[in-house]
């Protein structure tokens, strides 16, 4: 009778060896395979936030209008006041604000982008002119922010055919003693500098809509 042969320790080894080789390529596979499907998310998250700020700033000066307000110390303020002066913030009035409730209150609104921390955040007021007591409802739209610039497009500028350079537009509007007091500006730069993006720039043509 012929003796069944088995497998010898060298062979159970080397076994052994190909097959720790392999699960460790598989599992580093599948670490890199769920790495990279992270990333991919945060990146897709990340985007959904830089998008969702772009069409809330966006919509908001689409609706832009050349109304004035009062400030809660009873100062009159232009329509849009912004720039570095003004600690980093871009306030307008907007018209269309929704009433789904049938409140008996104005169409128009008044809303502020601001930075603070490093976080860029809407804020929105229920009245158009304020008291002391006006307080503003505000929401964090997007983190990790460094810098917010703004630059306005006014007729003391003149612009050739296809000219979108920003540098000489003035950086601040709306501001006693500065530029755009009793006017409107025709465009607006937003420029946002992102941790994680790096600069960001929209340009957004107002609509010269009077009350």
């Amino acid at each position: 009778m012929r003796r069944g042969r088995g497998f010898t320790l060298i062979e159970v080894l080397i076994a052994m060896a190909i097959t720790a080789m392999v699960a460790t390529l598989a599992f580093a596979s599948l670490d890199s395979t769920m790495d990279s499907a992270e990333s991919l998310r945060e990146q897709g998250e990340r985007i959904s936030e830089i998008n969702r700020a772009w069409n809330l700033l966006s919509r908001d000066l689409s609706h832009f209008v050349d109304r004035p307000v009062r400030n809660e110390f009873g100062s009159v303020v232009p329509a849009i006041v912004g720039g570095e002066r003004v600690e980093k913030t871009l306030a307008f009035t907007r018209v269309g604000w929704f009433n789904t409730l049938g409140r008996r209150r104005s169409h128009m609104q008044r809303v502020r982008y601001t930075l603070e921390d490093t976080t860029l955040y809407r804020e929105q007021f229920q009245v158009l002119d304020r008291t002391s007591e006006s307080e503003p409802q505000r929401v964090a739209l997007l983190e990790n922010v460094n810098l917010m610039e703004f630059r306005f497009l006014g007729e003391s500028i003149q612009l050739a055919p296809n000219d979108f350079e920003t540098e000489n537009w003035p950086e601040a509007w709306g501001l006693n003693g500065g530029v755009g007091v009793n006017t409107v500006p025709d465009a607006i730069e937003v420029r946002l500098e992102l941790e994680d993006w790096g600069e960001v720039r929209w340009l957004y043509e107002l609509p010269q809509r009077d009350l």
